[in-house]
């Protein structure tokens, strides 16, 4: 059984059903219009996708606080900790006097954006729910942070892999994708989230179809009928990585008539790059694609 705190994790990191508005990316100073400041030289991160742009930024000195489980990049773990994005410790951000916080418009951090306004901290506000919610944010980020350079490039450079890596699998029938958030119960990604935007940039299109929930519970019926050509499993840590590849290919099994099943392809990958969405948007694409497309990969380097 997958981990259910990576489902928890996903969940609240890019479904609308469980805090997420989507407003469109902006910048909000604090409660009392109090301009931000130029160059903030101290920085708290309040979520692990924004603690990826700020390193991606450049800014990884200036960085003073993050949440538990910003793991990446690997320097993120020496950072001292703030709580959690759905559990912020205002007592610990305050302790880390910063000049400027940065978080996610979910409701955990906008009561805790307030309640810092209210003392005299700034605060950034963006949203990252999908791919152009993430150019906008790096930007807003680049121009709070006197890092605009830095974030231009960022952004520019993400865009031009994505669009030759769609260039590249753009040619061929769609591969038809079911993209496991949990087996028990079974639970996948729908239409209207970040990881059907990455299916798409990957040659692919979402098996399931459109559903009325983000993250629907679907039911063996559903599996057949749906007829993936590949189904994928992102796993949480890189620790069970094997023991789940091999739990999935007997979890399946059962649907030996499911063409993803009958032609063995069924992959667990790495959750690092799939399971938020931040600057390693491309990587996390080109996972993806590498299941759809392998002959497309052969004769490149791992």
């Amino acid at each position: 059984m997958m981990n259910r705190w990576y489902w928890l994790f996903l969940g609240i990191s890019c479904w609308m059903a469980t805090g997420f508005a989507v407003f469109g990316t902006r910048q909000d100073a604090n409660a009392s219009n109090t301009p931000l400041p130029t160059h903030p030289e101290r920085i708290v991160s309040m979520a692990p996708s924004l603690t990826e742009i700020l390193f991606a930024l450049g800014l990884d000195d200036r960085i003073v606080g993050v949440t538990i489980f910003s793991d990446y990049p690997p320097a993120a773990l020496d950072k001292p900790k703030v709580g959690s994005f759905w559990q912020p410790n205002i007592e610990a951000v305050v302790a880390a006097r910063p000049d400027l916080v940065v978080t996610l418009r979910i409701e955990q951090q906008r009561s805790l954006a307030e309640r810092l306004q209210r003392i005299g901290y700034n605060s950034l506000v963006v949203d990252i729910d999908k791919v152009s919610d993430l150019y906008g944010a790096i930007e807003n980020l680049g121009a709070a942070t006197d890092s605009r350079r830095q974030a231009d490039e960022l952004v520019g450079n993400l865009k031009n892999k994505l669009q030759e890596l769609s260039r590249m699998v753009g040619t061929g029938e769609k591969v038809r994708v079911l993209w496991v958030v949990q087996r028990e119960p079974l639970r996948v990604a729908g239409t209207d989230t970040f990881i059907n935007e990455m299916i798409e940039l990957a040659g692919g299109e979402n098996a399931i179809g459109a559903t009325v929930h983000k993250y629907p519970p679907i039911g063996a019926e559903q599996v057949i009928a749906c007829k993936p050509d590949v189904i994928i499993e992102p796993t949480m840590t890189r620790t069970n990585l094997d023991s789940q590849k091999q739990t999935a290919v007997e979890y399946w099994s059962r649907f030996e008539n499911v063409p993803a099943v009958a032609n063995g392809r069924i992959y667990v990958i790495s959750s690092g790059a799939v399971s938020r969405l931040g600057p390693r948007l491309y990587d996390g694409t080109e996972i993806i694609a590498r299941c759809l497309r392998p002959d497309l990969f052969e004769n490149q380097n791992e």
